[in-house]
């Protein structure tokens, strides 16, 4: 009777043990599916989520981004790449725009909920240019070609809301925009020469959202970008007329940005992404001979849509490869892109 007592009491401790490592690892399970949305967000885009206190990032980024277009083409001198301020000249332009950027972004966490980042751009350009109708019965082309730095950004990251069963997680952010990279105002001859940068200072604002709807993460925002007037005060000389005009200023339209899309993991190391974003960009002023006017055709619409994966090679870092495919006339024809974050 005595050694049935001891085989009940260790088969009843067998049972127990192997309870306990079940419920242990259905716990892991449990934890890992409740970090899941953040894993899935981390592993293609970083405005989703932010650092933990005193951490670090680094992410490498490549894009390609190719445009081609035709357009009603009034020549003068280029002020606002990609908007033109026109006087004189009637043609037809062809554009094929190229353009490579690699980029480095730091990221550091400041608490868990507030992070600063900084964005470095190298950008190099080839436009091939052929205009069509110019009155003088023959076609212009030219080819130009442009390395550089592009323009340095900062932002701030904050959010103030962590996501619950009713309620979405929200982020916000404020972003400035430098004028480092090579300003299309400086141009000595624009027919010969590329910019790298806008030319101007801007500030971005904006707001996101994200909610888990398992085994979907649903996300989307609003941002607007304040373009900064920028004085100018150069003499540019018309190619046909040969008439000198001052520029006095240029004021960029501000921009309002929207964006909605949905992540899906397809395993806990890799997950797709689908997004829509648009831009719209209000009408360019400018300053010409002391006499305020409208940029023609300044005003832009353009629209996205971006698919892409995520696949995290380890608990540091990951790899992401995103396509973005033009839906208006004023988006690139399409934009592929590959980022390394790693995180120490």
């Amino acid at each position: 009777m005595k050694k049935l007592y001891i085989y009940m009491f260790l088969v009843c401790l067998t049972i127990f043990s192997i309870s306990s490592a079940t419920s242990i690892e259905e716990a892991k399970k449990a934890l890992q599916k409740e970090a899941q949305p953040e894993e899935v967000l981390i592993q293609f885009e970083r405005d989703y989520v932010l650092l933990r206190k005193n951490q670090l990032e680094v992410e490498s980024s490549f894009s390609y981004v190719y445009y081609s277009a035709n357009q009603i083409y009034l020549s003068s001198f280029a002020i606002l790449d990609p908007v033109f301020l026109t006087l004189g000249e009637f043609g037809i332009q062809n554009a094929r725009r190229h353009i490579f950027q690699y980029n480095v972004a730091i990221r550091y966490g400041i608490r868990n909920n507030l992070q600063f980042e900084v964005s470095i751009p190298y950008v190099y350009r080839n436009e091939r240019i052929s205009i069509i109708g110019t009155g003088k019965g023959e076609e212009k082309e030219n080819t130009l070609e442009q390395p550089g730095f592009g323009d340095v950004a900062f932002a701030v990251s904050y959010q103030p809301f962590r996501e619950t069963g009713t309620r979405p997680a929200v982020l916000t952010f404020l972003a400035f925009k430098t004028k480092t990279g090579i300003s299309p105002f400086d141009l000595e001859d624009p027919e010969e020469q590329l910019p790298t940068g806008s030319g101007y200072y801007a500030v971005r604002s904006g707001i996101n959202f994200t909610k888990t709807i398992d085994p979907i993460v649903v996300f989307g925002g609003f941002a607007y970008s304040y373009n900064i007037e920028e004085e100018i005060k150069k003499y540019y000389k018309s190619p046909t007329t040969g008439e000198v005009s001052k520029l006095d200023k240029i004021d960029p339209g501000d921009t309002v940005s929207f964006n909605l899309g949905f992540a899906y993991a397809l395993s806990y190391n890799f997950s797709l992404n689908f997004q829509y974003a648009q831009d719209y960009t209000f009408t360019t002023k400018s300053v010409v001979n002391g006499v305020k006017n409208d940029v023609q055709n300044s005003t832009l619409n353009s629209a996205i849509l971006k698919i892409g994966t995520g696949w995290a090679l380890s608990d540091r870092s990951s790899f992401n490869v995103s396509l973005s495919i033009g839906l208006t006339n004023d988006a690139p024809s399409y934009i592929l892109e590959f980022r390394f974050p790693y995180r120490f």
